[in-house]
């Protein structure tokens, strides 16, 4: 949630998106995970939930670089990030649901269940209130530019570390 609060002011005022082109995007990246998802899950299936976990965050890391890459005047990349979020979201959401279940005592998949969404909740908030004081620093292109390149940063630096596990 570094980058995420930041992405729809992004694309309209760096990628010069109209919101009706927001919203297409919107409908591709929801479109193209029903197509991954069952990819993912057959995955998941014959190699378990860690394969699947390492690879889609490796797909969430890299997807704020197409940010990054799209302007108004060149918006491929921009375009080409809804389908790399329907590969990194279709994905990591079964995964990660599966390692918190993973770690969990069969009598306490409950308990897990609920922490686990108590922590991607404090999270999406920690990471909110860095992104706004990284765009209040006013440094880069436009305001959005630091907290998605902080955001690509650490989502890699989250992959390369469930690469190693």
């Amino acid at each position: 949630m570094v980058g995420g609060p930041f992405v729809v002011p992004y694309f309209v005022r760096v990628g010069g998106f109209s919101m009706t082109e927001v919203g297409l995007w919107t409908v591709i990246s929801a479109t193209s995970g029903l197509l991954f998802g069952p990819l993912w899950g057959r995955l998941a299936d014959q190699k378990g939930h860690g394969i699947v976990l390492r690879g889609a965050s490796l797909a969430a890391a890299l997807m704020p670089g197409l940010w990054l890459l799209g302007s108004e005047g060149f918006p491929w990349p921009i375009w080409l990030s809804a389908l790399a979020d329907a590969l990194a979201w279709s994905g990591l959401g079964t995964a990660l649901v599966n390692a918190a279940l993973a770690q969990a005592p069969r009598e306490a998949r409950n308990g897990y269940l609920a922490l686990f969404w108590l922590a991607l909740g404090l999270g999406g908030i920690a990471g909110s209130l860095l992104a706004a004081k990284v765009a209040g620093l006013g440094w880069g292109p436009s305001p959005y530019h630091l907290p998605i390149l902080l955001s690509l940063c650490l989502r890699l630096l989250a992959a390369l570390r469930l690469g190693r596990l």
